[in-house]
C-alpha cells in the first residue's frame, strides 16, 4: 500500500495530469481538494475551488433538479468510500455555471470515481474523473465516450479484485521486469521485507545475500531464455526469522509471444517440512521399535529353548526308561505340554523371521492329502485327549499344490490345534477338501464356541487373543495370539487365503485356506508323509558311537549325553569351547553335538579351530543350538558343520542323524 499522501503531494500531481480529474475529501461536504487544469477549464474554475464543499461550488441547476444528478453523484462518491473500489456512473446532465453570470451551461458527463488509499487500507481521497461529452450528447461519439469510461472502470475493477485476491493469499506474489526490478508485491511479501518501498528496486537493494541474489538473477535470465518455469527451495531470513521457502517462476507472454515480465510465487513451507521430518523421525523410531521386537521375540526364543532342551531330554528319559506303567499317561500329558511350549517358540520366532523378510519357502510338487495328512498326524494327541469326533472327506483324486509341504501342513495344524482346544470337550471337528475354480479350498470345521461380528473383525491380527471367556473352554487357551496371524501370512506366501466364518457366538466356526492348484502332473512322485511333531523313539542302536556333547548348560548337556549312552553311543560332555577342543584332540569323536552360544568361545570358533586343526578328519560337526534363523544356519554352515539341530532337539530325528552316519 503506499503511504499517505498530502494535499500538497495530490495538486501537484494532477495540475498538469492530462484529462478532466477533480479529487476530493472523504466527508460530508466533499471538501475538493485538486483539480487537473483540463478540469478548471471545462467547468469554468479556478484553483479558488479548492478546500471548499464540492456541491456550494458546483450546485445543481433549476433546469436538472428533477433529476438528481447531484444525489446520483453524492451517492457514487458514499459507494466508493464504503467498498474502496472504483464506481462508473452513467452518462448523465450536470449543468455548469457560466462565468460572469447566474445561468447555466448544459454539460453532458461520463464519470468514473475512484479510491486513493492510505497506509492502513482507508479511502484518503476520491479521484472524480470525467469525460465532457456535452459537444457529442445527440451523436455515436458520446457512445464512444461512455464505452471508453466503462472499460477504464472495469479494467480498474479487474485490478482491484486481482489485488484483493493476492493480498488475501499467505503465498508471496510478486512480478520482475525484464531487468530484474520489482513491479509488483503482494501485501504478504511487503510484510515479510517489512518495508513498503520496494518497486523498482532489486534483489540486493532489498537485503538479500549476494549468493541469493545472484542464484534469482539467472533463475530470470533462464525463464526469460526458455520461457518455461522453474522451481526451488531456498532459506531466507525475513521479520519472521529463518524459514524455508518453495518458490516458482514463471514467464509472462506478451500478445506478440514474447516474454514481458516474470510472475513468482513463493510459499513458506518451514512448518511443513519440519511435520515431514517429525514423521519421518517418527516411522523412523517405528521402524527402530519393530527392529528390536523382532530382535526381542528372536532373542527370547532362543533363551525359551535352552531350558526346553534338558526339559525335553529328561522326559525322553523318562520314557526310555523301564517305570511304572502308571506314568506313562504322565509322561504323555508332559510330552504334550512340552511339545506345545517349543510351538510357541516356533511361532515367535517365525514371526520375526517373516517381519524381516528372512523366510523363504521351499516350494516343490505337494500332494494336498499328504499336506492334510500330516497335519492330522500332528494334532491327533490333542484331538484325542479332548475327546473330540474327526471326520476328514478327502477327494479320491489327487491334487497337487505347487507349495512348501511343511508350512502347509504348519497352517493346518494350527487351524486344528485351534478347534481341539477351543471346541468344549467331546466336540466335532471336520476336515473337507475339494476343487474349486482352480484351487485347493481345505475346510476346518468345529461346533465349538464361535466368534462373535466384533472378534471376527480383529481375528487375524497380530497379538490378538479373541474373545478369552468362552464358555464350556477351560482357561489356559488363549496363546499368544500369533498362530492365525502367521497362518494367513504363510498363505499369502503361498498365493492364497486364509479366512474364518462363523454365524456368531455359540453356532461353531469354519477356516476356509484356498491356495491355487499346479497343473497337470500326470507322472505324481510319491510324497512321503512329512510329520512336523515329535514321534516317539525308535531307539537305534548306536554301536559304540564316539560322540562328544558340548553345551554350557549343564542340564542339557547331561540329559543330551544319558539319552545317547541309553542309545547305545560312546559319549563325553565338554562345557566349554576350550575344553571341547582339549578333548577332541585326546578323544576324537565320530560326532560332535555343539552348542552355539556359549561364553567364551562360541561355537561357530570351534568349528573352525576343529576344522583348521584338523583338516583330514572325518568327525561330523553336528549344531544344536538355540538359534534356528536362515542367517543362524548359514553361519553354521560357513563355519564348517556337517548339520544344523534347532534345540529342544527331536530325539527321533537325532537318533535317525546318528544312525546314518553309521551307515
Amino acid at each position: 500500500m503506499p503511504p499517505d499522501v498530502t494535499r500538497d503531494d495530490i495538486q501537484r500531481l494532477f495540475r498538469t495530469l492530462p484529462g478532466l480529474f477533480l479529487v476530493l475529501e472523504p466527508g460530508p461536504d466533499f471538501i475538493i481538494v485538486a483539480a487537473s487544469q483540463e478540469y478548471l477549464h471545462a467547468t469554468h474554475s479556478d484553483t479558488s475551488i479548492f478546500g471548499q464543499p464540492a456541491f456550494e461550488v458546483f450546485p445543481e441547476s433549476i433546469q436538472t433538479s428533477g433529476s438528481a444528478g447531484a444525489s446520483r453523484v453524492e451517492q457514487s462518491f458514499q459507494r466508493v468510500i464504503d467498498t474502496g473500489l472504483p464506481d462508473e456512473m452513467p452518462l448523465q446532465r450536470y449543468d455548469v455555471r457560466a462565468p460572469d453570470s447566474n445561468a447555466f451551461e448544459e454539460k453532458w458527463w461520463a464519470a468514473v470515481n475512484a479510491p486513493v488509499l492510505d497506509a492502513q487500507g482507508k479511502v484518503q481521497y476520491v479521484v472524480h474523473r470525467v469525460v465532457d461529452a456535452s459537444a457529442h450528447a445527440n451523436s455515436e461519439s458520446v457512445e464512444v465516450l461512455v464505452e471508453r469510461a466503462r472499460l477504464v472502470a472495469e479494467s480498474e475493477k479487474q485490478r482491484r479484485i486481482y489485488e484483493t485476491v493476492l493480498n488475501s493469499t499467505p503465498d508471496l506474489v510478486y512480478v520482475f521486469d525484464l531487468d530484474h526490478h520489482f513491479i509488483y508485491a503482494n501485501e504478504a511479501l511487503l510484510k515479510m521485507w517489512g518495508t513498503n518501498d520496494f518497486y523498482g528496486k532489486k534483489l540486493r537493494e532489498l537485503g538479500y545475500e549476494e549468493w541469493h541474489a545472484a542464484m534469482h538473477d539467472r533463475e530470470i535470465e533462464q525463464v526469460k531464455a526458455t520461457r518455461m518455469p522453474i522451481r526451488g527451495e531456498v532459506p531466507f531470513n525475513g521479520t519472521d526469522g529463518r524459514r524455508i521457502y518453495d518458490y516458482i517462476f514463471a514467464p509472462v507472454i506478451g500478445p506478440d509471444g514474447r516474454v514481458v515480465a516474470i510472475a513468482g510465487t513463493t510459499r513458506d513451507v518451514t512448518d511443513r517440512q519440519a511435520a515431514e521430518q517429525a514423521m519421518r523421525e517418527q516411522a523412523q523410531k517405528l521402524a527402530e521399535s519393530d527392529r528390536a521386537k523382532d530382535d526381542f521375540l528372536a532373542t527370547l526364543s532362543h533363551e525359551l529353548r535352552n531350558p526346553l532342551a534338558p526339559l525335553r531330554n529328561s522326559i525322553a528319559l523318562l520314557r526310555m526308561g523301564a517305570g511304572d506303567p502308571k506314568s506313562a499317561p504322565i509322561h504323555s500329558m508332559m510330552e504334550r505340554q512340552i511339545n506345545h511350549v517349543v510351538r510357541l517358540v516356533d511361532d515367535l520366532l517365525e514371526v520375526s523371521r517373516i517381519n524381516r523378510g528372512l523366510l523363504s519357502l521351499r516350494k516343490d510338487r505337494v500332494c494336498v492329502a499328504d499336506v492334510v495328512r500330516n497335519a492330522l498326524e500332528a494334532s491327533e494327541g490333542l484331538i484325542q485327549a479332548a475327546g473330540h469326533t474327526l471326520s476328514v472327506d478327502l477327494p479320491t483324486q489327487a491334487m497337487w499344490l505347487d507349495g512348501d509341504a511343511v508350512r502347509l501342513s504348519q497352517i493346518l495344524d494350527n487351524l486344528l490345534n485351534n478347534a481341539a482346544k477351543y471346541t468344549p470337550g467331546g466336540g466335532q471337528i471336520a476336515v473337507t477338501v475339494r476343487s474349486e475354480a482352480g484351487h485347493a479350498v481345505i475346510s476346518v470345521r468345529d461346533n465349538g464356541p464361535g466368534i462373535s461380528a466384533g472378534a471376527q473383525a480383529r481375528l487375524f491380527e497380530m497379538f490378538n487373543r479373541g474373545d478369552q471367556n468362552v464358555a464350556g473352554v477351560t482357561g489356559g487357551h488363549g496363546g499368544l495370539g500369533i498362530g492365525l496371524a502367521l497362518s494367513r501370512r504363510l498363505a499369502a506366501m503361498h498365493d492364497g487365503t486364509l479366512d474364518a466364518r462363523s454365524d456368531g457366538a455359540g453356532k461353531g466356526s469354519e477356516f476356509v485356506l484356498r491356495v491355487p492348484l499346479a497343473g497337470p502332473f500326470d507322472t505324481a512322485p510319491a510324497v512321503p508323509p512329512q510329520s512336523t511333531t515329535q514321534s516317539s523313539p525308535i531307539h537305534m542302536p548306536l554301536d559304540k558311537t564316539r560322540v562328544l556333547v558340548v553345551d554350557d548348560n549343564h542340564d542339557a548337556g547331561d540329559t543330551m549325553g544319558q539319552i545317547l549312552e541309553l542309545l547305545g553311543a560312546d559319549v563325553r560332555t565338554a562345557r566349554d569351547g576350550l575344553e571341547a577342543l582339549a578333548t577332541f584332540q585326546d578323544y576324537r569323536p565320530s560326532v560332535v553335538l555343539l552348542d552355539i552360544g556359549m561364553p567364551g568361545m562360541s561355537g561357530y570358533e570351534v568349528a573352525q579351530a576343529i576344522r583348521t586343526r584338523y583338516p583330514g578328519d572325518t568327525t561330523k560337526l553336528v549344531a544344536l543350538t538355540g538359534w534356528g534363523q536362515d542367517d543362524d544356519r548359514r553361519r553354521a554352515r560357513d563355519a564348517g558343520f556337517d548339520h544344523h539341530m534347532v534345540k529342544p532337539a527331536d530325539i527321533a530325528a537325532l537318533e535317525a542323524l546318528l544312525a546314518s552316519m553309521q551307515a
